[in-house]
């Protein structure tokens, strides 16, 4: 990913916070979506080098291992902050620093008058000019207290006791102003400034220990500084790298920006509420201030979707159709920019959050990583079976730069003589499927791929009888993950959600070359889908499961009855959702010999009196579904096969109107239907 992704590109697009005369305006907590190996982190890295020296930021990834308290991420990111930035005074996170004192000091809490005798000489050793080795030795103590009482999570003790003394050698000699803003507090119910760092340490010892209250305050003290320092370290260099939305010449400040690894880990969304709630505070308690709104653009990333994003956010696998007015759509990085954020339309409720969809690899892209022309069969493959997620095309580039995938093949993604394990299983355990179900294993993912693949079952609407083990848990888990995703295609069918072809297609692989005694068999699994009562209700469903088993003849009966009884819109698209239904045909034989076998299976199911509808249809079904299976090769005599069946079909039609066939033609020669 380099510096023109999409993700560069939105930072780049979010990092205007003012111009000369305007207040400060509000930042958004932006999140960046995306299952596992979308590209999160390496998004991410990617925005940190494109910020460069240019604009102050710090980061701080959650995702590497243990929880991380908000005192931990603070003080990562206030020493992060507080590096020497090039041709920039330092910046000097005094108020949290103080705080941390205060609520690391070792205090009797029996004697006020001792307590603040002792605080004040531990914060003035501090404040001398000459560092001494006593001071080393205070700070020792402070970090064993932090460790012992708990308020630095043990991961992470460590890392804190690296950064402290930086943060506490940068606070000499200014501490009356930051002492004085940090009694400016609920808490300290109008107390001396040495007497609100007493009851700060109170709530983080004392019998009414209250943890929530010191994160607010120290969160508090934080963005204090943010907002001391930003003014006098924000505006643009004059060689550096600005790519803001306007005129270089119009003066103009920079956000800070932080930026979040992994916040669906543990201690990443609490930190979030935790900001955003300082944030609101703030704002509540200084309405008149221009500079009320802190200058720091978050940017996160997370695996998961979380219910406190969706009060004003659709969830990203629900359908746009039928959603409150008032709630939002998630906009890809392509299309997401701050007015997008800040000016929401037709009455859609504001919200700190603002979450977007990493953008997945383009088709040329993964032809420059393949060494290949863009519209070559193996790009081809590559982009329709990974979806453009980047991990997946990582994992397949070895083999299809090496490879040459002719138009036809079934195999070049199923098999692997290099690989004793089945890769498609292989692959389904390196996605971490199983992280957030205790008691579910891979197998259990594998026996569900009819139901956790059928659109039907997609959507969080869905309503279904069927009685397997863990299916509706693992549909949760692959929503939650961002496996999921709205598609509103056009039609009366219930197709408004798709899991991503690339676990999709790996999942029903998987379960097709499952071996004898392994557990429940594709033909059993897709039985148990076709007889549930509900499927046996809708003849579209039907008609999907019945050509996922091989009953082709089936299929092309109902097809052929529905072809003038319906228009054909919506005939098209009930039969791209049946054509994309998996197939277990042996991967080693090639897709004419297969079309041909299929079309006579129709043939012989049906031998006498055969209308021009049903052989076109035959035709259609059989290309189809061959051509629909993300692992096999395409290519351009087969989408000829499938434009030649809805021409011929145009002429047999007895509706007014054939636009729909006519367009699917066009698809089908362009490479796009199904």
């Amino acid at each position: 990913m380099d510096r023109h992704s999409p993700a560069v590109q939105l930072a780049r697009r979010m990092l205007l916070n003012r111009e000369t005369g305007n207040p400060s305006r509000p930042q958004p907590v932006t999140l960046l979506l995306g299952p596992v190996g979308s590209g999160k982190t390496t998004a991410l890295e990617a925005i940190r080098r494109d910020l460069g020296w240019g604009v102050v930021h710090a980061g701080f990834d959650f995702g590497q291992g243990g929880r991380a308290g908000t005192i931990d991420v603070l003080t990562k990111l206030a020493y992060g902050l507080s590096s020497k930035w090039r041709n920039r005074p330092k910046p000097q996170f005094v108020r949290f620093t103080i705080a941390l004192i205060a609520v690391q000091a070792e205090l009797s809490g029996r004697n006020r008058d001792e307590d603040l005798v002792q605080l004040k000489s531990l914060l003035n050793s501090f404040h001398g000019i000459i560092w001494t080795p006593a001071l080393d030795r205070a700070l020792d103590t402070l970090t064993e207290t932090a460790k012992a009482t708990g308020l630095v999570e043990p991961p992470y003790a460590d890392l804190f006791r690296q950064t402290f003394p930086h943060l506490v050698r940068n606070i000499r000699p200014r501490l009356g102003k930051a002492l004085r803003s940090l009694a400016d507090f609920p808490n300290a119910e109008g107390r001396s400034p040495f007497d609100a760092l007493l009851e700060l340490n109170r709530l983080a010892h004392g019998s009414a220990r209250d943890a929530k209250a010191v994160n607010e305050w120290l969160m508090a003290a934080f963005l204090g500084d943010v907002r001391e320092n930003h003014p006098r370290m924000a505006k643009p260099e004059e060689k550096s790298p600005c790519t803001c939305d306007i005129s270089p010449q119009r003066r103009h400040w920079h956000n800070w920006v932080v930026v979040l690894d992994d916040v669906d880990h543990a201690g990443g969304t609490e930190f979030l509420a935790d900001l955003i709630a300082a944030r609101e505070r703030y704002a509540v308690q200084h309405p008149n201030d221009r500079e009320a709104h802190d200058a720091l653009l978050v940017i996160a990333t997370s695996g998961r979707w979380h219910d406190d994003w969706g009060t004003a956010w659709l969830a990203p696998w629900k359908p746009a159709s039928g959603a409150p007015p008032a709630v939002r759509t998630i906009a890809d990085c392509e299309e997401a920019s701050y007015d997008d954020w800040a000016n929401p339309a037709n009455g859609a409720l504001d919200s700190p959050y603002y979450p977007v969809r990493i953008s997945p690899q383009s088709i040329g892209r993964i032809a420059r990583i393949l060494d290949s022309g863009a519209r070559t069969p193996k790009v081809t493959l590559a982009h329709r079976a990974t979806g453009g997620l980047p991990s997946a095309v990582e994992q397949l580039a070895g083999r299809l730069r090496a490879s040459d995938a002719r138009e036809g093949d079934r195999d070049l993604l199923t098999t692997d003589p290099r690989d004793e394990q089945d890769p498609c299983y292989r692959r389904l355990t390196e996605l971490a499927l199983t992280e957030h179900l205790d008691d579910v294993h891979v197998d259990d993912f594998v026996t569900a791929a009819p139901f956790a693949t059928a659109p039907w079952l997609i959507p969080d609407a869905a309503q279904s009888r069927i009685d397997q083990p863990h299916v509706g848990r693992i549909l949760t888990e692959l929503r939650t993950s961002l496996w999921v995703r709205a598609r509103n295609s056009p039609g009366s069918t219930d197709d408004q959600a798709a899991l991503h072809p690339w676990i999709a297609a790996n999942l029903v692989s998987a379960l097709a070359r499952r071996g004898d005694g392994d557990g429940p068999t594709y033909t059993d699994q897709f039985k148990a889908l076709r007889d549930d009562p509900d499927t046996a209700q809708d003849p579209v469903r039907l008609a999907y499961c019945n050509l996922a088993l091989g009953d082709i003849g089936e299929v092309v009966t109902f097809f052929e009855r529905e072809f003038n009884r319906i228009p054909h819109a919506e005939w098209i698209a009930k039969l791209e959702l049946v054509l994309n239904a998996p197939d277990d045909l042996p991967p080693e034989r090639d897709h004419a010999e297969l079309y041909e076998e299929l079309v006579n299976l129709d043939n012989a199911r049906c031998p006498n009196d055969r209308s021009e509808i049903r052989n076109n249809v035959a035709r259609l079904i059989a290309a189809g579904w061959l051509t629909a299976n993300p692992f096999a090769v395409r290519g351009q005599d087969q989408h000829q096969v499938i434009a030649n069946a809805f021409a011929a079909l145009a002429t047999t039609s007895h509706q007014p109107d054939v636009g729909a066939l006519v367009s699917a033609k066009e698809a089908a020669r362009r490479g796009e239907f199904p």
